[in-house]
């Protein structure tokens, strides 16, 4: 009898479908100017989805929010906005750099597509560099799921230095997902930048002499 109802439980479990989860990743992309087709790609963040909803629904996206077209007048002004590209473009993904992942509830899903869809549907034009542009939609993005995020201006142009930001303020739950410990965050110094800038075409006119 025993044996019967052994072999019973392992046929129901077998029969069982296995867990279904949906994992996000979120990554960030350097400014990278490619010589190949002449993209020019900004400092950018988004994230991956992939996975299984509990209803068997097969999830594979990437969700990000850019400007239509970037032009000078993105400094002063509103400009059309758009969600990313799917799929993003050949090579995208390889030259970001991933941040962390964490597996998402069926809820908390529904919450990362409603954001989604709020940013999509917004009134145009919908791109503001300050105050409606790719780091508030991840920073909207890790607030649905949970995660603590920095309200610091200084991040508002800097999604590198927001998600690694988000990375050291969430290690311990990120840490259950495998993710390495994180460093300390630092947002983008613009002087520094520009001091390097300077030191490349100081080189660059030496070499030319």
């Amino acid at each position: 009898m025993k044996r019967g109802l052994a072999v019973l439980a392992l046929l129901l479990a077998c029969a069982l479908p296995a867990r279904a989860a949906v994992t996000m990743t979120f990554y960030s992309h350097e400014f990278a100017m490619i010589a190949r087709g002449g993209n020019t790609y900004f400092p950018h963040g988004f994230a991956l989805l992939s996975g299984t909803t509990g209803d068997g629904t097969p999830v594979d996206a990437n969700l990000g929010f850019t400007a239509k077209s970037i032009f000078i007048n993105v400094l002063w002004e509103r400009i059309t906005g758009e969600m990313d590209p799917t799929p993003l473009p050949t090579g995208y993904v390889d030259g970001a750099e991933r941040r962390f992942s964490l597996v998402l509830s069926d809820a908390q899903y529904r919450a990362v597509l409603a954001v989604a869809d709020r940013w999509r549907n917004a009134p145009q034009p919908s791109y503001d560099i300050d105050e409606h542009n790719c780091v508030i939609f991840v920073k909207e993005l890790a607030q649905a799921v949970g995660l603590t995020v920095s309200e610091d201006r200084k991040f508002v142009r800097d999604p590198i230095g927001f998600l690694k930001d988000v990375s050291v303020r969430n290690a311990a739950l990120l840490a259950q997902y495998g993710n390495p410990a994180p460093v300390s965050a630092q947002a983008a110094n613009p002087a520094l930048l520009e001091q390097r800038v300077r030191q490349l075409e100081d080189d660059a006119r030496r070499r030319g002499n």
